[in-house]
């Protein structure tokens, strides 16, 4: 693979920690500062707008929900806020309780038709808001599967179980769960992505290893080099998919036959989390360190003058 160029872009104050990243159809980057109870977003001309969710929040995942707006879970704060931008800044459109005490909310993913799923670490179950703002909660069926992230296609749904060593799919949001065990003992999926291709790919973070599940449910593992720790995972438009390796500060390309690429991050020790593609090709991380990093798209011969 080509060489391609790390840019940084520092935000938030120190320990803040950047963690999720998510981009909406206007060009913007939005991004949780899960230490430091605000979210921000960097607008198309690289302007940056923050809003705080109060003393004691603790912003964790995004999704975007329309055009110009997202999803947060606060997870502390057990509820979900919606939040959009005016006149260039960030505003809060509304929030929605999580009716279980300590549910913990973390994950979260906007369907096609408005609604909204979401995970919930401390009572092992999905949640979902309908367009009226209404929430329903549906328990996995397993105690301690610490169910973590989540990821759409269509209107199914899979999400990674990081204390239940499994991954759950449900095919339509009222069918019953369907469980994919993962071998590796602890694995601890966290991060989950549907492919352009359909097939699932989870990162195994306790394990240094990639799982793909394909559209026929068949689980095929890629091994990491030791100490990686796999954290988030995003679809690539043209194939494959990227994955943040916490561990050893890198980011990751997989073929899907699992053919890697490695991508090393300019700053030692950056803890790359959150990660998302794009419309450019831009490949965006959130590190904890401090920073957002975009790793810039390869060059066309033609924007280069190289000449056949």
């Amino acid at each position: 693979m080509s060489a391609r160029t790390f840019v940084e872009h520092p935000v938030g104050e120190a320990g803040e920690g950047p963690y999720a990243v998510a981009v909406t159809r206007d060009g913007a980057l939005w991004f949780t500062l899960v230490h430091g109870g605000r979210v921000g977003r960097r607008g198309p001309d690289g302007s940056l707008a923050y809003l705080s969710l109060g003393e004691g929040s603790q912003p964790s995942l995004l999704a975007a929900a329309t055009d110009s707006t997202v999803w947060v879970t606060d997870t502390t704060g057990n509820r979900l806020v919606h939040l959009g931008v005016e006149r260039g800044g960030v505003v809060l459109v509304g929030a929605v309780a999580v009716p279980t005490p300590g549910a913990q909310p973390f994950g979260v993913v906007s369907l096609d038709d408005g609604t909204a799923w979401f995970t919930e670490l401390g009572a092992d179950a999905l949640g979902r808001i309908d367009i009226l703002g209404r929430v329903e909660e549906f328990p996995v069926g397993r105690d301690g599967a610490v169910v973590s992230m989540i990821a759409a296609s269509g209107d199914s749904l899979w999400f990674t179980m990081n204390g239940g060593n499994a991954v759950g799919h449900v095919r339509g949001g009222d069918a019953a769960i369907a469980f994919t065990e993962l071998p590796r003992i602890p694995s601890g999926p966290v991060g989950i992505a549907v492919a352009e291709n359909g097939a699932v790919w989870v990162a195994e973070i306790l394990a240094d290893t990639l799982g793909r599940i394909a559209r026929n449910g068949t689980l095929t593992e890629f091994p990491l080099p030791a100490g990686a720790k796999p954290h988030a995972v995003a679809a690539d438009p043209r194939g494959g998919v990227w994955v943040s390796l916490w561990g050893t500060g890198q980011l990751a390309h997989t073929t899907d036959d699992g053919e890697l690429s490695f991508f090393d991050l300019p700053t030692a020790e950056s803890e790359p989390h959150g990660l998302v593609v794009g419309d450019d090709g831009a490949v965006w991380t959130a590190l904890e360190s401090g920073a957002l990093a975009a790793l810039l798209p390869e060059p066309s011969p033609e924007s280069v003058g190289i000449r056949a």
